[in-house]
């Protein structure tokens, strides 16, 4: 059997889930030493990294201009797509805004790491 339910009931299901998973790991912040603009918070072991890269340029002479970037792990991605029958970008969405509001962070791309060894199955 299938339900139909809202946008917002969806995020309420992703950020409960979100919640009650990481209720008990404490984020790990880090300061990049090569920019004391960027910095990363890790949650847990590579469940969920957040990179801010602040303006400035790196080692190979990039210009950075302020980017936000999420990484979350693809066990994350695969229960929550199972669980609300949903595509994997509107997840992936859903865990960024969840981290954004939590952390109060700008996302501007967010992607799956590490690599999944084998694809998706749903």
């Amino acid at each position: 059997m299938r339900y139909i339910i809202t946008s917002s009931q969806m995020h309420q299901v992703v950020y409960q889930y979100l919640n009650n998973m990481l209720k008990d790991v404490e984020p790990n912040n880090k300061v990049n030493p090569l920019n004391p603009n960027a910095y990363r918070i890790e949650m847990g072991d590579d469940l969920i990294t957040y990179f801010y890269y602040g303006p400035g340029e790196y080692d190979d002479d990039t210009p950075h201009y302020g980017i936000g970037s999420l990484h979350v792990h693809p066990d994350i991605v695969d229960t929550l797509r199972k669980l609300i029958k949903t595509r994997e970008s509107k997840v992936m969405d859903m865990v960024a805004d969840w981290f954004s509001e939590k952390y109060n962070v700008d996302i501007d791309e967010v992607s799956i790491y590490p690599t999944r060894k084998n694809p998706a199955v749903y």
